[in-house]
């Protein structure tokens, strides 16, 4: 009996054993998947059922996130350009920061001077860059001439030449480049293409240039000394670069709107100013209006004092050359920062010292209230008469009218008339009878004439 009845326990028995067994197999195999799943013993313990289903993704997004807050404006963190626009792509060189520490008082104007290498509609680079101080309260200026390849920070852009600035997103991508830059942010523009240039020295009766060095390679040859420049010959003038001496080339550029400024305000020029200005329209890009130039006639003519602006330019004491990454081998100039606000700020303290006007402004304003006063009078019209032989020449002006009374035109001819020590016919009160004109009476001996003449 006990050896039937341990037939089904050994039985019963076995079966538990299997059942253990597969447990304990299952149990391993769980464990493995756990390990796969990057959750680790301790912290299954205290994860509930419903939160074992976490995806790869999940499990990542925090990492995600980890990096997010340091460009936060939460987070306190200020990137290099500050409030400026940031750039649009990497930077071959690493951005500055904006230049600051600039000294500059309120009431001193800031304009930029520019000249484009394009003519209009077209966008092109601006060649010319100059930025113009003027402090109206002592009536001085300073002028600073920035060269084209300087390598800076367009805002909005990334690293790049200055002179494509304004090519790139007009006036206000230039003035937000040399706030940026420069730490100051021009009021006024004027922007001249090159036949703008050409055409204004034209209109002004050409220049007279003091060439230093003959330059015999350029512009058809042009020789050392005094040369009297048309438009054509001083566009190229200033235009031309040898190789990389823009230094140079600012050079010139200073020089011919120092000549062209002085003949402005000599001889009554300020008076073309509204024909001027109606003629440049469409053309020279400026926000200067008519009425706001002819406001500042009082203090040009205080500039055209002698030594009453001062020209300055960021030269190879503040630059030094670097060649661009890559296979271009093209080099640019990279700013000495420290040297570059020293310069601007020697530039704004000088028109901040008076200097008294010289006897020069006196003749400057005369010649302009002559000019303004001018009127087609009789002493206007009247033209140089031959009287340089005695050969008696009759003219209408000499021949009297049927009455005896003096006509304008006599009192003309008298105003004409100069001195000779030979006889010559001159138009004396004779009486003559009605309807016959003068005889002539050239005789060799002379003949009588009123006191005070010859």
């Amino acid at each position: 009996m006990n050896q039937v009845l341990s037939s089904p326990q050994r039985i019963l028995i076995g079966i538990i054993l299997v059942s253990m067994t597969s447990l304990f197999m299952l149990g391993i195999s769980g464990c493995q998947d756990s390990d796969t799943g990057l959750i680790t013993p301790s912290s299954t313990s205290n994860i509930q059922p419903s939160q074992t289903a976490l995806t790869t993704s999940t499990r990542m997004e925090p990492t995600r996130t980890d990096s997010v807050p340091s460009i936060t404006p939460d987070s306190g963190y200020q990137p290099i350009w500050e409030d400026f626009p940031p750039p649009s792509s990497d930077p071959a060189t690493p951005i500055p920061p904006p230049l600051s520490g600039l000294n500059l008082p309120e009431d001193v104007l800031v304009w930029v001077l520019l000249g484009s290498d394009t003519e209009p509609p077209f966008l092109g680079r601006t060649q010319a860059i100059h930025l113009l101080f003027i402090y109206p309260r002592f009536s001085k200026a300073s002028l600073v001439s920035i060269p084209g390849d300087l390598f800076v920070y367009i805002p909005g852009f990334t690293m790049q030449r200055i002179n494509t600035a304004y090519s790139l997103g007009g006036i206000e991508t230039l003035r937000e480049t040399l706030a940026y830059n420069f730490g100051v942010t021009p009021s006024r523009f004027v922007l001249a293409h090159p036949g703008d240039f050409q055409w204004l020295v034209d209109d002004i009766d050409s220049i007279d240039v003091t060439v230093f060095y003959p330059l015999p390679h350029v512009c058809g040859g042009i020789p050392a000394g005094r040369v009297t420049m048309d438009g054509a010959l001083a566009l190229c003038y200033v235009s031309f670069r040898d190789g990389l001496d823009e230094i140079g080339r600012m050079r010139r550029q200073q020089q011919l709107l120092q000549l062209i400024f002085q003949k402005f305000t000599r001889d009554g020029n300020l008076i073309k100013l509204p024909t001027l200005y109606a003629s440049y329209q469409g053309w020279i890009k400026t926000d200067l209006s008519l009425t706001e130039l002819i406001g500042y006639i009082p203090l040009a003519l205080n500039l055209g004092d002698s030594d009453r602006i001062g020209y300055y330019m960021i030269g190879w004491d503040e630059i030094r050359l670097w060649e661009l990454p890559g296979y271009t081998q093209a080099e640019v100039f990279l700013p000495d920062r420290e040297a570059v606000t020293s310069l601007l700020q020697q530039a704004i303290d000088d028109i901040l010292v008076p200097q008294p006007l010289t006897d020069l402004v006196g003749t400057l304003e005369m010649q302009l209230t002559d000019a303004n006063f001018v009127s087609p009078t009789p002493r206007a019209t009247i033209t140089p008469m031959p009287t340089s032989t005695p050969t008696n020449t009759p003219t209408p002006t000499i021949t009297l009218t049927p009455t005896i009374t003096p006509t304008p035109n006599q009192t003309q001819t008298l105003q004409t008339l100069t001195p000779l020590a030979t006889t010559t016919q001159t138009p004396t009160r004779t009486e003559t009878q009605e309807g016959y004109p003068v005889q002539d009476t050239t005789t060799p001996g002379p003949t009588q004439t009123e006191s005070g003449y010859p």
